[in-house]
């Protein structure tokens, strides 16, 4: 497609724009939740925002790529639309503001204006750029007195427990009744509400008693290991059966292998853990045996009410020869793997089976962050 036949489809499409700019500003392409296409304007990007599917209109420029708007020295229009957008600012215009900037980015463009990039003067005129950012600014005001008073109201309802854990104040005035769960040092807090109907033996708690167990729980014997399986994916657990009950069986060296969302693998372990005896009559003190099984959190009373968490409805039980569990050092070097990679620059382009990174530097990396989590764990060991 030329130039004037790009020219031409893209007027057809900023004349929609236009007859339609009561309901917001569009772009030229839609991915799943990415992109701009806004489908109030265009039907057809509906398609991509149900299915995950590319949809994309041939355009000549975007009303709404950042140098277009801003002009020289803001944005790239090199890099096209998806580096260098800025449709977001366009939503705060009025329905009159997006036309009369859209019929005047289609008059620049049918006269010439932009055959040549070298040199752009600002779409939108200085009264619009203060506009724009005096609403964003008012919304931002808006936002934190909204905070604000909610951050007022949790504090009232979470009165009585902050009476009781005054140190966790800050963490009850930003998270209370919110649908979020949080990773304290020493425990993780769920606060959701509806999340104790998950917790075997918190079913009929009130809020603040749900909340209560989980606050007096942190510090004590926490199981990471099992936890881990709450966010990601804990694909196999082997045991060694130590004692066997008429309805319950424990197993100690739990050696745990799981996955983390972003498809790589790790190894975890515990040291022990009860279980329905259900699947394993077969087994006997002494085996070593391989399952799945689900995690879930309860209610322990056993020295006080906290929350632990268990495994149950085991499957793919299997008896399997004696087994090794990952060393301590092992599991901190694979903790310095995960986190090296998370913080890496090259991150975005890697595919997590051949690393980018200079040998020598990552070696060199993976020793200084070994050495300073082992002396952080050996301390908190030694408390």
């Amino acid at each position: 497609m030329n130039n004037k036949q790009m020219k031409k489809t893209t007027v057809d499409a900023i004349n929609v724009m236009i007859r339609h700019a009561d309901k917001g500003p569009s772009g030229f392409w839609v991915e799943d939740h990415e992109g701009c296409g806004n489908p109030a304007v265009f039907p057809e990007f509906e398609e991509g925002l149900k299915r995950g599917r590319l949809v994309q209109k041939e355009h000549y420029f975007c009303p709404w790529n950042t140098a277009i708007m801003y002009g020289d020295g803001h944005g790239n229009i090199i890099t096209g639309c998806y580096h260098s957008c800025s449709i977001d600012k366009a939503r705060y215009l009025s329905a009159q503001e997006l036309k009369e900037i859209l019929v005047r980015f289609k008059t620049r463009m049918e006269n010439g204006d932009y055959d040549c990039v070298e040199h752009l003067s600002p779409l939108l005129t200085k009264a619009e750029s203060r506009h724009i950012e005096d609403r964003i600014l008012a919304e931002q005001h808006e936002c934190e007195r909204c905070e604000r008073q909610k951050r007022q109201d949790r504090l009232k309802k979470a009165a009585a427990l902050i009476a009781k854990y005054p140190d966790k104040k800050s963490l009850l005035a930003i998270n209370y009744e919110e649908d979020t769960c949080v990773d304290e040092e020493d425990g993780l807090v769920f606060f959701n509400p509806d999340s104790r109907k998950d917790v075997v033996g918190a079913e009929k708690m009130s809020y603040d008693e749900y909340l209560d167990v989980q606050l007096a729980s942190l510090g004590h014997a926490y199981r990471s290991g099992f936890a881990n399986g709450i966010f990601n994916y804990l694909l196999e657990f082997k045991g060694q059966i130590e004692k066997v009950k008429p309805k319950h069986i424990c197993f100690k060296r739990v050696f745990i292998s799981g996955m983390y969302s972003d498809g790589m693998m790790f190894d975890d372990k515990e040291d022990h853990v009860w279980m329905d005896k259900s699947g394993f009559e077969d087994h006997n003190v002494g085996d070593s045996v391989s399952f799945g099984a689900e995690v879930y959190r309860y209610v322990k009373t056993g020295n006080g009410k906290q929350i632990d968490y268990g495994l149950r409805n085991p499957t793919g039980i299997q008896k399997i020869e004696a087994y090794e569990l990952p060393s301590d050092d092992e599991l901190i070097m694979q903790e310095v793997e995960q986190l090296i990679c998370e913080t890496c620059f090259l991150s975005e382009r890697c595919n997590r089976n051949y690393c980018t990174m200079d040998p020598k530097k990552k070696r060199l990396l993976k020793q200084g962050m070994f050495h300073a989590i082992k002396a952080q764990t050996d301390k908190e060991t030694q408390k």
